[in-house]
């Protein structure tokens, strides 16, 4: 199973590539989009929520390549990890999300320094969670979409950012979701 996502992501990365050397003749500065941001997951199931709480700390790593004019490919990876206790029995549980993902962004300037992030696109999830001495795991694909805003100093940009990217998978004939709403601040360099 995991060698399936690994097959998926490295395909979106190939198409990220291959647009960016086809795009070429269309760039222009603003090439290139790193970014670093640190915020927090708002868990979609409300399972997850009542072992590990309304909130997990969550770091993301974006990479972005402009292919024509303000539209952008680009690859995101973010993790959570968290602990916490199973409700009645206050049994320690352990849960681990890693979200791989890629997608198109529009990213145009409202003016001189505000730049403006709008993205869609697909993200494999992939997951382990230990409780009561039960190990599940898994990887499944769901969608992510995105918006920021950002401000630009030169190659410089620090902004706000939201997003929602989530997945479901079933365990015994229970449904749940992977992911949820992040809130983050970002600090990038665009070249």
């Amino acid at each position: 199973m995991k060698t399936k996502a690994f097959k998926i992501l490295s395909r979106v990365l190939l198409v990220l590539v291959v647009f960016s050397i086809a795009g070429y003749q269309f760039l222009r500065a603003d090439t290139v989009m790193l970014s670093f941001s640190y915020g927090y997951l708002l868990p979609a199931d409300s399972g997850y929520k009542e072992v590990y709480g309304n909130s997990v700390q969550t770091p993301e790593f974006k990479l972005g390549f402009r292919v024509f004019r303000d539209f952008y490919l680009y690859g995101t990876f973010f993790s959570v990890s968290k602990s916490g206790l199973t409700p009645e029995l206050n049994e320690p549980a352990h849960s681990k999300q890693q979200f791989f993902g890629g997608g198109v962004g529009f990213s145009p300037y409202l003016n001189r320094f505000i730049k403006a992030f709008l993205g869609a696109g697909v993200a494999m999830a992939t997951y382990e969670e230990t409780a009561m001495d039960i190990k599940v795991s898994g990887n499944k694909m769901g969608f992510l979409v995105e918006a920021g805003v950002y401000f630009k100093e030169k190659f410089l940009i620090l902004g706000l950012n939201g997003s929602y990217c989530t997945a479901s998978d079933t365990y015994e004939d229970v449904n749940f979701k992977i992911g949820g709403t992040r809130a983050s601040v970002l600090l990038g360099f665009i070249f």
